[in-house]
């Protein structure tokens, strides 16, 4: 697994476990592991920004820093940035 696939897990997982009573939110944030594990990372950076997008919850700042840093790594950083998650951003 390539470093910037396992920020990207890295923040999946630690969503899933502050939105574990959340499972609607829990089924794609696990998808977006999947992917990662099948080393499609930029995939998987496209499904969590798709996501948080869509479903709108709080994004916490550690979590959007680690992600930014994962897409600027696949040199994917519209991908990120033109889903508006820096707008969802929370202190964290």
């Amino acid at each position: 697994m390539d470093p910037s696939g396992a920020i990207v897990r890295s923040v999946a997982l630690r969503m899933i476990r502050r939105l574990a009573d959340q499972p609607e939110l829990v089924r794609p944030l696990s998808t977006v592991v999947d992917m990662v594990d099948n080393d499609e990372a930029e995939l998987a950076l496209d499904d969590i920004g798709m996501v948080i997008k869509f479903s709108r919850f709080p994004v916490l700042r550690s979590e959007y820093e680690d992600l930014l840093r994962a897409a600027q790594q696949l040199d994917y950083l519209d991908s990120l940035t033109d889903t508006g998650v820096e707008l969802l951003i929370v202190e964290g």
